[in-house]
């Protein structure tokens, strides 16, 4: 857990507002993790954690997602996770963003690691990011993205694949 916050706020270098809600993002995680009689103790960090940064940031990050070490928020206001989604490692997620469910509730994204989303971009129901992944502001993604590919539109279509290896 501690290599993950280290992860997180070097990721967020020059955002406190991302290293804030991260760092209690971790804590909270850690609270979850604990046993029962011992976790209860820690609810009213949880309450505080929904009341500062779900209601007061408008930031819905729930503390039950997973989410890999080095998640990057810029300007996370309007960010809304779906709390079974999956994050990889070293994501970039900025403001306005949505990854959710798509009716009639089938499932949530999974997003590989190094997934870069752009500002608005909504990613919809059961699919894959893939590693690598660049998604284009205000891009609707609908479908499963293969690793390397750069998407953009509504709905999200390929627009070039990165030469390079991605992890």
């Amino acid at each position: 857990m501690v290599s993950f916050i280290l992860q997180d706020w070097s990721a967020n270098a020059n955002n406190p507002k991302g290293r804030f809600v991260l760092l209690y993002f971790r804590l909270c995680q850690g609270i979850r993790k604990l046993p029962f009689g011992l976790w209860v103790l820690g609810a009213p960090l949880l309450a505080l954690y929904v009341l500062l940064v779900h209601w007061l940031m408008g930031i819905e990050l729930d503390y039950k997602t997973t989410v890999g070490p080095g998640l990057a928020l810029q300007h996370g206001v309007g960010l809304v996770v779906h709390q079974h989604a999956v994050i990889g490692s070293g994501c970039t997620l900025r403001n306005g963003v949505t990854i959710g469910e798509r009716p009639p509730r089938k499932g949530v994204p999974s997003l590989g690691d190094s997934v870069d989303v752009g500002v608005n971009a909504v990613i919809l129901g059961p699919i894959t990011i893939g590693n690598g992944t660049v998604i284009g502001a205000g891009s609707v993604v609908i479908r499963s993205i293969d690793a390397g590919d750069v998407v953009a539109g509504n709905p999200a279509r390929l627009i070039r694949r990165i030469a390079q290896s991605v992890p």
